[in-house]
């Protein structure tokens, strides 16, 4: 083998899809090339992330900021596979750490970062290594902490993903109330006023999230936003919604238990509330899965007044 096709293999090896990242093996090499993670990665960086939606990051995150008088975040994020250094500074390859690449939305300009976990480890340490960018970035590189800082100050956080590899615990741990969301679900950019206004309807009726009353309790929901029929649910993790929203886009009978089945399966609690005033036909499919799984059901309109803390 040559030494072009060995570089080739590793490159290809670099660019490969893969899983999500709970799913990639741990490496040996405790550090990814910080260099490679902002702009030296072949266009899987930093630099290449902004100059591929820095329109779509400000339409986007304009019209978030817009519909919920900045009381929303808007991220956008997508997954590099990017080579370690092994103590000597050489770059492997074939021991690629996988790296989160996040651009913010301010109210008046945006921001980018990223992030990796040390040794590639689900659970490691959070890696940011500064590095000077020499003017390739058309936006400011952040450390993470001080976007999540900001982040704080929000109601939610709308996180659309751009590819299916990401560690959730990243999010559960470094953001306040998020919703994951795919990119492309929304289409119609004007879907994210009645989203905002529907979530922030959702979220008034907790008192308060650091409640361990909360902890054992999920929530599912179904609605129409702009003609678009979508569902969600949420965990309350570490005193936070942590949810995805999804297109419902059943079309036949036989579907409907599937989707019931994908949607308890993310669940962590077993006290399950179905939230909303439709469930778009499916409630026969929910409580069948629910009996036979051991899930304790309540319903809730949009319009009650109780709040899921009151419930014991």
């Amino acid at each position: 083998m040559t030494l072009n096709t060995i570089k080739i293999t590793a490159l290809l090896l670099l660019c490969m899809p893969a899983g999500r990242s709970n799913a990639q093996l741990v490496v040996h090499n405790q550090f990814p090339c910080a260099e490679c993670a902002v702009y030296d990665n072949n266009g899987h960086d930093l630099r290449g992330f902004i100059v591929s939606n820095k329109k779509e990051l400000s339409d986007r995150g304009s019209k978030v900021n817009e519909y919920s008088n900045n009381t929303w975040g808007y991220l956008q994020i997508k997954n590099a596979k990017v080579p370690s250094l092994d103590k000597k500074g050489n770059l492997n390859y074939y021991q690629s750490i996988d790296v989160s690449l996040a651009l913010y939305k301010t109210a008046d300009g945006a921001k980018a970062t990223w992030l990796a976990r040390e040794c590639n480890e689900q659970k490691g340490p959070m890696v940011y290594i500064k590095t000077e960018d020499q003017g390739k970035l058309d936006l400011e590189n952040v450390k993470y902490t001080q976007i999540t800082h900001e982040l704080e100050t929000k109601k939610f956080a709308i996180v659309e993903y751009y590819d299916s590899v990401y560690n959730d615990r990243d999010y559960d741990i470094l953001l306040k109330n998020y919703l994951l969301i795919k990119n492309g679900i929304i289409k119609d950019l004007t879907a994210y006023k009645p989203i905002i206004e529907y979530f922030d309807n959702f979220l008034s009726k907790f008192t308060y999230l650091s409640d361990p009353v909360l902890a054992p309790k999920s929530f599912v929901t179904f609605f129409t936003a702009n003609g678009v029929k979508y569902y969600a649910y949420f965990n309350v993790v570490n005193s936070k919604l942590a949810g995805k929203l999804e297109v419902y886009d059943i079309e036949y009978e036989n579907q409907r238990a599937p989707l019931v089945a994908k949607i308890f399966k993310k669940l962590q609690g077993k006290l399950v509330y179905i939230y909303g005033d439709d469930t778009f036909g499916n409630t026969l499919e929910i409580e069948k899965y629910a009996r036979e799984n051991h899930f304790k059901l309540k319903y809730r309109k949009t319009t009650t007044t109780k709040k899921f803390n009151d419930d014991k």
